[in-house]
């Protein structure tokens, strides 16, 4: 690979030159400054789905079920809580993190303290949309998510089948799609210019993605971003507050420059996440969702720690019910923390959508369109 040639494997690539252009007016913002309370609202709600509502539930049968069960339900209370705290900068993920809180008390109560213990069924619902919420109100776009460093959700059409989760320290394209596909990401601490805009004319169209993909495009606003050797150009209904958001965080940014140094270690790199992300089904390539081994990890923990509790409360003689138990929960804590592994190298994959010094995607000039539909905003 030359200076001037990408890889096979990343095309087709958009033009290397693009057109001189003049910045036209375009429409200010109608975000407001500021949610109120944003972060008090957000914690309270979570905190009363994955905290307060199961361990209610838990004090009110607390003298019918035997002591080991309720500290059994009670020990998941306290890891999801601890888990919901350490993982606050994702709020896609508090949902599960209330799941995991609401199923073993209501296991417990439902075993125990029926029928009374049938209403802790409902925190298996209640909990994880209390979570919902507190994720909504937390992310709602405003001008004071430029200050926050908590992962907040852009949509790009009105499906939601595509997304920008634009975190602290990296930008993600997040995408349902084919088989085998590896979402892109740019790093926040290498971003050169976030520039709003719109697609003029009869628009139409598709911007490329390294390997093969593509962004379709329409005529209306859309946010030009770019970072290193990469450059985006998406569609999302006020380019203006979002641009806004991803140059403030970037000023904030730890670099991510961990990753492959050659084209021989970017080859080994992709492959494997190709691998990670693809499945056979009825003889042909699928999606495949890493993110399940958690949740088959969190399942298995789950019922394991509740058989060796069961064991250890009943003081069973009997060895087969010990080392099942200690199966099954190693097993699930094995799933999660390969999902943990896999997660942090496919982090890493995201962010080398091209190998080591490829040459810009596209022209780059902040003066320049990268694509003739394009018009920068004011």
């Amino acid at each position: 690979m030359t200076q001037r040639e990408h890889v096979p494997e990343v095309l087709p690539a958009p033009p290397a030159s693009g057109t001189a252009v003049q910045p036209v007016p375009g429409p200010e913002t109608t975000a407001p400054d500021a949610v109120p309370a944003r972060r008090m609202t957000a914690f309270l709600l979570a905190a009363l789905g994955i905290v307060l509502i199961p361990t209610g539930l838990l004090l009110l049968v607390l003298s019918t079920v035997p002591g080991y069960f309720s500290g059994w339900a009670a020990g998941w209370i306290v890891v999801a809580a601890a888990a919901w705290l350490a993982d606050f900068r994702t709020p896609r993920r508090w949902p599960g993190w209330a799941l995991l809180a609401a199923v073993p008390q209501a296991i417990v109560n439902v075993l125990f303290a029926a029928p009374i213990g049938l209403i802790s069924l409902a925190a298996v619902i209640a909990s994880p949309a209390l979570a919902v919420l507190a994720r909504r109100r937390f992310a709602r776009l405003a001008k004071d998510l430029a200050e926050l460093d908590a992962e907040i959700p852009v949509p790009l059409d009105a499906l939601g089948s595509e997304s920008l989760l634009i975190g602290r320290d990296r930008i993600v394209l997040a995408r349902t799609g084919s088989a085998g596909r590896v979402r892109h990401a740019l790093p926040l601490a290498e971003l050169a210019f976030a520039q709003a805009g719109e697609i003029s004319g009869e628009g139409g169209g598709w911007w490329p993605l390294p390997g093969g993909t593509g962004i379709r495009l329409r005529r209306g606003p859309a946010l030009r971003l770019v970072a290193g050797a990469q450059q985006w150009v998406v569609h999302v209904a006020d380019p203006q507050l979002v641009a806004a958001i991803v140059r403030r965080r970037a000023t904030a940014a730890w670099p991510l420059r961990t990753g492959p140094q050659d084209l021989a270690a970017w080859h080994r790199l992709r492959g494997w996440a190709a691998a990670r992300t693809t499945t056979v089904r009825r003889g042909s390539q699928a999606q495949a969702y890493p993110g399940f081994r958690l949740l088959l990890g969190g399942a298995l923990a789950v019922l394991g720690s509740m058989l060796l509790t069961t064991a250890i409360g009943r003081d069973i003689g009997d060895p087969a019910p010990w080392i099942i138990a200690v199966i099954v929960l190693g097993t699930g804590v094995f799933l999660a923390v390969d999902w943990l592994r896999v997660r942090r190298r496919l982090d890493q994959a995201e962010l080398h959508q091209l190998p080591p010094g490829s040459p810009p995607w596209g022209d780059l000039r902040l003066d320049h369109a990268p694509l003739p539909e394009w018009r920068p905003f004011l």
